[in-house]
């Protein structure tokens, strides 16, 4: 990619970082075992969906490398990672 695309690139999600942290996003979920609220996910995806379309930006996933680790939960079950 050339210099000036990637500077394109670069102003345009630093648009969206600026868009997101004047509306913010809410911590609106509890856990209830804990006690703590979060935001999940969905929540942070909901609003970066219109901010990244309105900055002609699309999110693809890359996936580099992938590890699997089988380990044993305390009840004897079988737990991947």
């Amino acid at each position: 990619m050339s210099d000036t695309k990637t500077q394109e690139v670069y102003k345009s999600i630093a648009t969206v970082t600026r868009a997101l942290g004047r509306a913010g996003i809410s911590k609106d979920r509890k856990n209830a075992q804990q006690g703590y609220n979060f935001r999940g996910i969905d929540d942070i995806y909901n609003a970066l969906n219109s901010e990244l379309a309105n900055a002609d930006l699309c999110i693809i996933p890359r996936v580099m490398s992938r590890e699997v680790v089988e380990r044993t939960t305390q009840k004897g079950g079988a737990l991947f990672y």
